[in-house]
C-alpha cells in the first residue's frame, strides 16, 4: 500500500531531485539549550496562540512528542533555530538543559528559506512571519516591499488581535501582489498619498484600502491626471464605509469587494469630469 502511494507521488513529480545521503547533509546530536540562538530577522514572535501551544507542551511534556529541533549552523559557528521555537521555550521553562537536534549548515538567507519551506508545508504561518522570512532570504519582491515601508516609516510590528495604528499595516501579502502588477513608484505613491491624507487615522493601511487605492493611482498616472484631486478625495474617504458599500454591490451584482471598492473610488474621482477614467 505504501509502495503504491510512493509510486503515485513519484509519478506526479516532473523531475526527481538527486538526494544525498542523510548522514552527509545532517548532523544528529544533543545540544545545550544555551548554545541555541533565535534569529529575529525571520523567526516568529510568540503570539497568544503560540503561548497556548507552549503551555500545552509544558503541561503534557513527553520526549516522544518533543522530537528534535531543527537547527542550522551559521557562518559565525552559532546554532540557529529553523523549526522548534515553541518547543525550545517550553524546554527552558522546564529547566531542560540539553535537547535533541537535527543540524544543517546554512547562511541566514538559507535558514530563512528553510523556515518558510518547513512551516508552509507543516504549519500555519502568519503572512507577516512568512514575509519577514522572505525578506531575510533575499526574495526580491519582499525586499522591495520592505524598502518602501522603511522609506515611509510604516511598521509591520502589529501585535496579533490589535487594531492597526497610524503608519502600521499587516497587508504585506497584498503589497507583494501590487508590486507584481504595478510599478514600485505607483505603489509607493499610493501609500504616501493615503498617509498624507489621513496621517492619524487608525486601521488605514488595510489590504482593502491599499488594494482599492493603488489601481486608481495607476489609472490617473497613466492618463496624465492631476493627483491633487485624488488627494482631496482620500482626505474625505472613510474606507470602512467604502468597504461596506462595496460588499453590498457584490451581493447585488457579484464581483470582488476590492474590485467594487476601486470602482466606487473611481466614481468619486470622475464626479463632475467630462473625460472620465475607466
Amino acid at each position: 500500500m505504501q509502495e503504491d502511494m510512493a509510486d503515485t507521488a513519484r509519478g506526479k513529480v516532473k523531475s526527481l531531485p538527486t538526494v544525498p545521503k542523510a548522514e552527509d547533509g545532517l548532523d544528529l546530536r544533543f545540544v545545550p539549550l544555551e548554545d541555541i540562538v533565535i534569529d529575529q530577522a525571520y523567526q516568529r514572535r510568540i503570539s497568544r496562540g503560540g503561548m497556548f501551544r507552549i503551555t500545552k507542551i509544558i503541561s503534557e511534556f513527553d520526549w516522544s512528542r518533543f522530537g528534535a529541533l531543527t537547527l542550522s549552523e551559521g557562518d559565525d559557528g552559532r546554532l540557529y533555530v529553523v523549526d522548534g521555537q515553541h518547543r525550545m521555550v517550553a524546554a527552558r521553562a522546564l529547566r531542560i538543559t540539553i535537547v535533541p537536534a537535527v543540524i544543517t549548515r546554512n547562511t541566514q538567507a538559507g535558514q530563512a528559506s528553510d523556515f518558510v519551506a518547513i512551516n508552509t508545508v507543516r504549519t500555519s504561518v502568519a503572512s507577516i512571519d512568512s514575509f519577514r522570512a522572505r525578506v531575510a532570504s533575499g526574495d526580491a519582491t519582499a525586499k522591495a516591499v520592505q524598502q518602501m515601508l522603511d522609506q515611509l516609516n510604516i511598521s509591520t510590528d502589529v501585535p496579533a488581535g490589535a487594531s492597526i495604528g497610524p503608519r502600521e499595516t499587516r497587508a504585506v501579502s497584498l503589497l507583494e501582489k501590487m508590486l507584481n502588477r504595478h510599478e514600485q513608484g505607483i505603489v509607493f505613491t499610493a501609500l504616501e498619498m493615503m498617509i498624507d491624507a489621513q496621517p492619524h487615522q487608525k486601521n488605514l493601511l488595510t489590504a482593502f484600502a491599499i488594494g482599492v487605492t493603488v489601481p486608481v493611482v495607476a489609472k490617473m498616472i497613466a492618463a496624465g491626471r492631476d493627483l491633487d484631486r485624488l488627494a482631496t478625495i482620500l482626505e474625505e474617504t472613510d474606507f470602512d464605509t467604502l468597504k461596506e458599500e462595496a460588499a453590498q454591490l457584490v451581493k447585488l451584482t457579484g464581483g470582488q469587494t476590492q474590485g467594487r471598492g476601486t470602482e466606487l473610488l473611481l466614481q468619486k474621482v470622475n464626479k463632475g469630469l467630462r473625460e472620465r477614467l475607466g
